[in-house]
């Protein structure tokens, strides 16, 4: 499913959860109110499908090798993502979000023998993802009652990719073959402006349910960026001060680095499911 699709899926069961909860009447507020500040971990099980470009624009003939990490470097499709997230609600208007999620995964090729677009190596590879992601938003509630709410989010979102891919043994570069090295990375830190919707519905005092979107796009220095990220989940209170949430998630990233050397284009995404807990006080 396109990211687009994924969006556009995404704001209408949304858009039908809040027009839903607005008809529904309700004595008791106080049963619905929300915490002032929240914090929590979790985990995703993810699938991934990744893939690098690494041009060097040097060469005459700007030769390129283009990796496919999870098909053709065994790097693991399936692997977890460990998530820190919070949350400050200043007053029913305002409020403060930050996450954090971290990837860790390497994979270590033995007698390979491949061709990447325009380079062929017959030797061992090795690859290795340890990629971060940090959010820090402002958040404005547009619409709320004491069953649901609509937040506007704005905020700053830290792509920090660490993406490094090595090989020796024989080397093929347009008919010729030498034994070497090669080494690539895609390394660098880049704050870019998010701006994303936060639905919420309870459906009792302690189920809920609550949609999240958010669309990150800009360069900054040599990077140039867009992300989409959203996610559906389900949240239970098991007491005023612990909850629980699952649910699914959808990440979607192309990254562009770009310089008078070298150009590396990464296209990084990921789907799945998740869980965590989290303490409301």
């Amino acid at each position: 499913m396109s990211r687009y699709h994924t969006f556009l899926t995404v704001i209408l069961l949304s858009i039908f959860v809040v027009s839903t909860a607005h008809s529904d009447a309700e004595t008791d507020q106080e049963l619905y109110k929300s915490s002032k500040f929240a914090i929590g971990i979790g985990a995703a099980i993810v699938k991934f499908d990744t893939k690098l470009k690494f041009t060097d624009k040097t060469r005459s003939t700007f030769d390129s090798i283009f990796i496919d990490p999870e098909g053709n470097l065994d790097l693991p499709e399936t692997s977890s993502v460990t998530t820190f997230y919070g949350a400050w609600n200043i007053n029913p208007r305002h409020s403060i979000g930050f996450s954090y999620f971290s990837v860790n995964r390497e994979s270590i090729v033995l007698n390979i023998d491949e061709t990447l677009e325009d380079v062929r190596i017959e030797g061992d590879a090795k690859i290795t993802d340890a990629t971060n992601f940090y959010r820090l938003s402002y958040g404005y509630t547009l619409f709320n009652d004491y069953r649901s709410k609509i937040k506007l989010h704005a905020g700053v979102y830290g792509l920090d990719l660490k993406y490094v891919f090595e090989a020796e043994g024989q080397i093929t570069r347009e008919g010729v073959t030498t034994s070497g090295s090669i080494n690539e990375e895609a390394k660098v830190f880049a704050p870019l402006p998010l701006i994303g919707l936060d639905l919420w519905y309870s459906f009792t005092p302690g189920w809920g349910i609550n949609t999240r979107v958010a669309l990150v796009a800009g360069s900054y220095e040599d990077v140039s960026a867009s992300v989409l990220q959203t996610s559906l989940n389900a949240q239970y209170r098991f007491t005023d001060h612990i909850g629980l949430i699952f649910g699914l998630a959808y990440f979607d990233a192309d990254v562009v680095i770009e310089d008078n050397i070298d150009k590396k284009e990464i296209a990084y995404g990921y789907n799945g499911g998740f869980i965590g807990m989290h303490l409301m006080f």
